[in-house]
This record gives structure tokens, sequence and C-alpha cells, in this order.
């Protein structure tokens, strides 16, 4: 085997698993004819295209190559003959994806809009009707349960999965027809198939199962008056905590609620508890004595769609009053 052979490795990446990379000993030109692959004992070459770069040679298959298989690598030398070099690829080891959801404990009003998907690893997108079921407690699948707008965080990990609005919307066709997706006063069972992948190819492998129970329908607005206010001490770091009286959509939670003192938007981080009913803001600096407030974004909403501005649902003939307060303030001492 021609010395130069030893330079020969396989390029291993999750996107493209399909890459042969040549450390060039100078006479290969950029043509097929110099280089080529084959799987195992096959007499066919790959299809696939040979690019020069610099010191290097690509050939990069037409499709992925195989995890755990074998592959023959053959280079053209000067000479006219072929040498050749017997490789297996391997795949970087992907991690098993998990899923939980949010709020949780989830207890839903029977007229709620979202609840999300959260994953640790990014995953396939596309298939989520296909890997998400909703059941009743008899049982039965709830047909046409979900909205189809495919809504994912920039990271891939978090899916906003939509209750049809058609459905949970008083008055509209689909909820006259069919009725609200949740019952009042049941529990549902969601379903995450086991078959759904990361875009690593690794498949969460178990099938994952949540209880979803419906409460009375929710109609108000959210309503910072009735919102509990812990106030850390001054000279600590201790965060400012906010108990709400409901649930509220936990990814607008985020970024939401500003923390400032002077006019000042103060630096720091938040962090929300896993069932949406409280929010915690810890300062990057010790607390300093003196007033705050808390500025409140008025399109905040609850679980239903409510926001500070106005219900989801507008009832021309009993309308809900909108909330009147758009800031929390609070005295550290």
């Amino acid at each position: 085997m021609k010395r130069w052979l030893t330079a020969f490795c396989l390029v291993a990446s999750l996107a493209c698993a399909a890459e042969v990379r040549l450390k060039d000993p100078g006479h290969i030109e950029a043509r097929g004819s110099d280089m080529r692959v084959f799987r195992g004992d096959e007499i066919e070459p790959l299809f696939g295209s040979v690019v020069k770069t610099g010191d290097n040679v690509l050939f990069t298959a037409a499709l992925p190559l195989v995890a755990g298989e074998s592959y023959r690598v053959e280079v053209k030398s000067p000479d006219g003959s072929w040498s050749e070099r017997k490789l297996t690829f391997r795949l970087r080891q992907a991690a098993v994806p998990t899923v939980s959801i949010s709020p949780a404990p989830t207890v839903l009003p029977a007229n709620a809009l979202k609840l999300y998907l959260h994953f640790s690893e990014p995953m396939e997108q596309g298939v989520f009707l296909e890997r998400i079921t909703l059941q009743r407690e008899d049982g039965s699948v709830v047909n046409g349960a979900f909205r189809e707008t495919e809504l994912w965080s920039p990271d891939g990990k978090r899916l906003t999965l939509w209750l049809h609005p058609g459905r949970q919307k008083t008055g509209v066709n689909l909820n006259t027809d069919e009725g609200l997706v949740l019952q009042e006063g049941r529990k549902h069972t969601l379903k995450i198939a086991a078959s759904w992948r990361s875009t690593a190819g690794v498949a969460l492998g178990k099938e994952a199962v949540f209880t979803v129970a419906a409460g009375a329908a929710d109609h108000s607005c959210p309503d910072p008056q009735r919102w509990q206010v812990r106030v850390p001490k001054a000279g600590t770091s201790d965060p400012l905590k906010i108990t709400f009286d409901e649930p509220l959509d936990p990814a607008m939670l985020a970024t939401a609620l500003k923390v400032k003192r002077g006019g000042t938007e103060i630096a720091g981080t938040v962090a929300m508890g896993v069932d949406a009913r409280s929010w915690y803001f810890i300062p990057a600096e010790a607390w300093a004595p003196g007033p705050g407030v808390i500025v409140i974004d008025p399109l905040l909403e609850d679980l239903a769609g409510n926001n500070l501005n106005g219900p989801f649902e507008v009832d021309r003939e009993a309308p809900v009053k909108a909330a009147g307060m758009r800031e929390v303030k609070f005295e550290i001492r």
C-alpha cells in the first residue's frame, strides 16, 4: 500500500455523513477517474463527486454513508495502478432525545389554545401531526385536535402545540359542529410517538405519555392586581418573585416582564415555575435599597389566549373589562 494512503479519513457529520477525505499526494486531479469509493465488496462504485481543495481531495457520496458499514476506497497511483484501503464508517454517538411538557402538571382551561413540548435535542420537523395523538378517557382519538401550523423555537427544541382555535372558540362552525377539543372536568391523554426522531436521526425510542386535565373555560383577562410579589432584601441577590393566580403562557413569560429602577431596565436572568404560576428575576448585582417597577407587556396571555388588553373571545352583550394595570411597583428595603 502506498505510504500516502494512510492519510485517508472518513469525515463524520451529523448533517451529511457522506464524505471521504484524502490528503492529496499531489498527483490527483479533481475528477472521479482518480478516486472511487465502494460499499463492502460491491463491484460498482458509489455515485458521488470528487473535489480538490488545497491539499485535500474530497469525495462526497450522493447518499449518506451507513454507520457500521465497511467501505473500500481506491485511488489511482501515478503509474496508473489502483491502491485501496478498507475503512469502517462510524457515526458520532448522538444523544437519545427526551420530551417534557409545559405547563406541568398540565391542567388547562377547557378553551385553552396551546401548550408546549420541550425536547432535549433538535427534532425532525414537518411530521408532528403524525407523531402526536390526543385521546379521551374512553381511549377514543380526538380527531382534528391540533392546528396544522408548526411553530418551533430557533434551536428546534420547543414546539408550540396549538389546540385548534376553530374548535376552541365559541360559536365558530367547528366548535358548534364538533365541540371543544378538551372536555371540562375530564382527563385526556397526550401521546408522543416513540418513532419521532431528532435531526441526528435518533428516535425517542419510548412513547411519551402525558395527562392533560381540563378545567372550566376561562374568558377573563389576566389581572396583575391579583398577583403576589415577594420582594428580596437589600444587599442580597435573592430573586424577585411573582406568584400568579392562574398559569400564564410559559414562552411569553420569558420576555413579557421587565424590571426597571429609575427608568432603566436592570440586568438579570429570568426563571419560571414548571406550572407557569410563578416567575423569578435574579439580578446581576445585589439589590440596592429603593423603589422599582415591573413593567408588563399587555400582550401577555393566559393559557386561553386572554391578554391584558382584552379576552380572546369578545362578547358584545357582556363585555369583559380589560386589566387596568400595566406595571407592578415594589420597594427594596
